[in-house]
C-alpha cells in the first residue's frame, strides 16, 4: 500500500460507512414506520449503531487532523519568519566580515590577484584548484601565495585562515 493511496482508501472506507449509516437509517425507520419493535430491527439498529461509531470517529480524526495540520502551519510559519531573519542578519555579518577582510587586504598591501588568492585559500581550495578557477598555472599560484604570506607576515595558509578566524571562536571551546 502506498501513502499516496491511503488518503483515497480511507475517503472510499468513509463513503462506505455512510453508504450503509443512511440505509440502516432509513431502513430502522421504515421498519420502526411498519410498527416493528427493536428485536424485531436489532440487526438494522446493531448496523446503524456501529456505523454511526465509525463515523463518529472519522469525523473526529478529520478534525484532530485539520487542528494539527494548522498548528503545523503556523509553527512553520513562525520558523519561516525566524529563518528569514536569520538570512537577514547572515548576510548583514557577511558582508561586515567582507568588509573586514578587504581592509586587511589594503592593509597588507595585496595586489587584486593576490586577494583573489587569499579567499580561495581561506575557503579550503588547493593551489591546483585555484589555478583551474583563475586560467592559470599552479606555479603562479603558489608564487602568489608565497607573496600573500610575505606581505601578511605569515607563514602559510593555516595562519592565513586563522588570523580571520581567530576572532570568530571561542577560545574557550577550542
Amino acid at each position: 500500500m502506498s501513502i499516496k493511496s491511503l488518503p483515497q482508501r480511507s475517503l472510499l472506507f468513509a463513503g462506505f460507512t455512510a453508504l450503509v449509516f443512511i440505509s440502516s437509517l432509513i431502513e430502522v425507520a421504515l421498519e420502526f414506520g411498519e410498527g416493528q419493535s427493536l428485536v424485531e430491527m436489532s440487526d438494522d439498529v446493531l448496523m446503524f449503531l456501529v456505523s454511526s461509531g465509525i463515523l463518529t470517529l472519522f469525523c473526529y480524526d478529520y478534525f484532530q487532523q485539520r487542528r494539527a495540520l494548522g498548528e503545523l502551519r503556523s509553527q512553520l510559519d513562525a520558523m519561516r519568519g525566524r529563518l528569514e531573519s536569520i538570512d537577514t542578519e547572515s548576510r548583514f555579518i557577511t558582508t561586515q566580515f567582507r568588509a573586514v577582510m578587504q581592509k586587511q587586504f589594503e592593509q597588507w598591501q595585496l595586489t587584486t590577484s593576490e586577494q583573489d588568492i587569499a579567499r580561495a585559500l581561506i575557503k579550503g581550495l588547493s593551489f591546483r584548484e585555484v589555478a583551474e578557477l583563475r586560467n592559470t598555472r599552479e606555479k603562479t599560484v603558489r608564487q602568489q601565495a608565497a607573496a600573500v604570506y610575505r606581505k601578511a607576515e605569515l607563514t602559510g595558509r593555516h595562519e592565513l585562515a586563522g588570523w580571520f578566524f581567530e576572532d570568530l571562536l571561542d577560545p574557550q571551546r577550542v
